[in-house]
């Protein structure tokens, strides 16, 4: 019995700072919706969903079919936390671009990607309570031309910050 109770402190000993690294990982869900989605999860779009430092320089294979279609991101991981969504592939600024910088822990969800001022850092709560910064330079229709993201503040032009 007390082997078995040193086993379950040891195990117990291993596994919490595990846990504690795994939830630190940041991980980007880019949300597909449109006004022709329906169903009782309010959106029944397609998700998208990036891990940290694996950037993907083309993901237009899952380009959006209807013009009303568009896309929403919710944002996990710990303060510090930089994604940078680019209207073009191979992270190219001509189709616009959008800096995100998470200023706490809590996660951030932003359902309308063109609602910031352009050119300017400003710093927003999001929807679901987390804070963040973002850096916007716009495009029209951007919400919906997003094909590549990379981890971390983007663009040059924007790091001037």
């Amino acid at each position: 019995m007390n082997s078995f109770k040193n086993l379950f402190i040891l195990l117990f000993i291993l596994i919490i700072p595990l846990a504690a690294s795994a939830s630190s990982k940041a991980n980007l869900d880019l949300w597909r919706r449109g006004l022709f989605y329906y169903g009782s999860c309010g959106h029944c779009a397609e998700l998208l969903s990036f891990t940290e430092n694996k950037d993907r320089a083309d993901f237009s294979e899952y380009g959006l079919g209807l013009h009303s279609d568009y896309y929403t991101i919710n944002l996990r991981g710990p303060k510090g936390t930089a994604v940078t969504l680019f209207g073009l592939n191979n992270f190219q600024t001509d189709r616009g671009y959008l800096v995100i910088v998470k200023e706490d822990d809590k996660d951030i969800e932003i359902t309308d990607l063109e609602d910031f001022p352009p050119r300017t850092w400003t710093t927003m709560d999001s929807e679901t309570g987390g804070r963040y910064s973002a850096y916007y330079h716009p495009h029209q229709n951007f919400k919906a031309l997003i094909e590549s993201i990379k981890w971390g503040k983007g663009p040059q032009s924007a790091n001037n910050n």
